[in-house]
């Protein structure tokens, strides 16, 4: 087994159109070792699809080298080559034979995937009678059940509703823990932390930066911060369901509910929710937004490294916030809930918590910050 089955050297690739040509990958280096993830980020246009159809060979690069284990299996386009005519148990049958699988091998993946994308009765019905959310989950279940040393996934962790994009991320953590190397290209950076060890950050075909995921996709959301182009997630309820927020009460150190608090004072936020299933050391987190949509401070339990355990049943999650150090104005809380990995939200209430602070200092920004000032000869 070669220990590398990803190694891309100065890759680049050149187009060329009416004469005029321009570089949509340019001078690309990495390496991946069996079992890394790759996380690919970066904004539309900045030749993330590229790089993928260069791994998968559906194209060839125009300077460099790459080299790739094969055969290789892409969650690209899914459901690309399917029939209509032909029900989604044939289809996956006759692609897998296509690929080359044995009659039986073939038979055993395509019951495989009808299972995983839970068809039902569906399984044998025409292709053409599927809405387009079951057709993607066939397509996910029959490209993930592919047995390769390399996956290409581009833009497909959102398929279906919340609790079969949990089911897509936990099959992706499955192959990655059976040696599995993964590539994937996503704007979801919350399911990209909890996949991925790696991650290259691509900035108009070039390399803005490669490294640990963390500190890359940190780098690339302050840089969409400031631009300021960043797609907002809507006020309101979100998640796959296993968590229930029953209520939310903003109170002082007292207990008492406010909605004002002079800055410096406590913060307090109380959560009654109730975990409808035994889960494994979930997130619990409370971000604190101005009401213009800027992101003050969001911490959780995953980050402060408390309250690992089950949970199942209900409970009272207290955050609180000593010498709040916000200056005047009107903010919003929100409340989260996510897997142990911090990949997907079993409930997420989204900036739906109003509060004021108010303060008489006359003082710019967001917080408070301790500081001084001293003045000293110069000599």
């Amino acid at each position: 087994m070669s220990p590398s089955p990803i190694v891309a050297t100065g890759l680049g690739k050149h187009y060329a159109a009416a004469g005029i040509g321009s570089w949509a990958l340019r001078e690309v280096n990495f390496e991946l070792n069996h079992g890394q993830a790759l996380a690919v980020v970066g904004e539309n246009g900045s030749g993330k699809s590229t790089l993928l159809d260069l791994l998968l060979g559906a194209t060839q690069p125009s300077a460099g080298s790459l080299q790739v284990e094969r055969p290789t299996a892409a969650l690209l386009e899914l459901g690309a080559g399917f029939f209509q005519e032909l029900s989604g148990r044939d289809n996956a049958y006759y692609l897998d034979l296509l690929s080359g699988a044995s009659r039986a091998d073939a038979r055993r993946r395509a019951s495989a995937a009808v299972e995983f994308a839970e068809l039902g009765e569906a399984a044998d019905r025409p292709l053409r009678t599927y809405s387009a959310g079951m057709a993607m989950r066939l397509g996910f279940a029959f490209a993930a059940g592919r047995e390769a040393p390399v996956t290409l996934v581009d833009e497909v962790l959102a398929v279906g509703d919340g609790y079969f994009q949990r089911k897509c991320i936990d099959r992706l953590r499955e192959m990655r823990g059976s040696g599995t190397t993964l590539v994937i290209a996503s704007h979801d950076l919350h399911a990209l932390r909890g996949l991925c060890d790696h991650a290259l950050w691509l900035r108009q075909g070039c390399v803005e930066a490669l490294g640990p995921v963390e500190s890359v996709t940190a780098a690339y959301e302050e840089h969409l911060r400031r631009r300021a182009t960043r797609d907002e997630v809507p006020r309101g309820r979100h998640g796959t369901g296993e968590v229930v927020i029953h209520e939310v009460r903003l109170t002082g150190a007292d207990g008492a509910r406010k909605e004002s608090f002079a800055a410096g004072e406590t913060l307090r936020v109380e959560v009654l929710f109730e975990a409808k299933r035994a889960l494994d050391s979930p997130v619990m987190g409370v971000a604190l937004f101005r009401d213009d949509g800027v992101y003050c401070y969001g911490p959780n339990t995953r980050f402060d490294g408390v309250l690992a355990g089950t949970y199942a049943g209900r409970y009272r999650l207290v955050a609180e916030f000593p010498e709040l150090p916000l200056l005047g104005g009107n903010y919003e809380a929100s409340v989260a809930f996510y897997d142990k990995d911090h990949v997907y939200a079993y409930a997420w209430d989204h900036r739906l918590y109003p509060f004021r602070v108010m303060s008489d200092a006359p003082e710019h920004g967001v917080v408070r910050l301790r500081h001084r000032f001293s003045v000293e000869p110069a000599g």
